[in-house]
C-alpha cells in the first residue's frame, strides 16, 4: 500500500519537537517561579529597610544574591530550549519541504512517458539484484545525501 502524504510529513517531523516544546514550559516555569521569588524577596529588602521586616536586612540580601544568580541561570536554561525548541522547528519545516518536493517528483515520474521513466531509472540506478526470496537490492548512483544537495 502507498502512504499518505499526511503520514510521510508526520514522518519527516522529528519527535523531538514536542519533548522540546515540554523542556522549554517547564524551563520558563522555572524562570518565572524564580523571577516571583527574587521580586518578593526584594519586597522584603524594602520591608527591612524601613522596619517593616521581621528578617535582618543582611540576611535578606544574601538570600537575594542566591535567588538572583538562580534567576539567571533559569533565564540562560530557558533561552537555550527556546533555541533548541526554534531549531528543531526550522528542521522540521525543512523535512517537510523535501518530503513536498518529493511528493512532486513522485507525481512527475507517474505522469511521465514509459520512455522517461526509463531515462530517469538509467540515471538514478547503478544497479538491481534480485537475490532469494526475491529479496531486492538496489545500488543507485548517487547517494541520499547528494541528491538532496543537488536539489537543493
Amino acid at each position: 500500500g502507498s502512504i499518505s502524504e499526511e503520514d510521510l510529513l508526520k514522518a519527516a517531523c522529528s519527535q523531538n519537537a514536542d519533548l522540546y516544546e515540554v523542556a522549554y514550559r517547564q524551563a520558563e516555569e522555572e524562570f518565572q517561579k524564580a523571577s516571583r521569588q527574587v521580586a518578593a524577596l526584594e519586597e522584603e529588602t524594602v520591608k527591612a529597610l524601613t522596619g517593616e521586616s521581621q528578617l535582618d536586612l543582611s540576611v535578606v540580601n544574601g538570600m537575594l544574591l542566591k535567588h538572583r544568580a538562580k534567576l539567571e541561570e533559569c533565564q540562560r536554561a530557558m533561552e537555550e530550549a527556546k533555541a533548541k525548541k526554534e531549531a528543531e522547528a526550522e528542521n522540521n519545516k525543512a523535512a517537510q519541504a523535501q518530503v513536498k518536493e518529493m511528493l512532486t517528483w513522485v507525481e512527475r515520474y507517474d505522469k511521465a512517458s514509459v520512455e522517461a521513466k526509463h531515462m530517469i531509472i538509467a540515471a538514478l540506478v547503478d544497479r538491481i539484484e534480485i537475490g532469494e526470496n526475491y529479496e531486492v537490492h538496489i545500488q543507485f548512483k548517487v547517494s541520499a545525501e547528494q541528491f538532496i544537495r543537488q536539489t537543493a
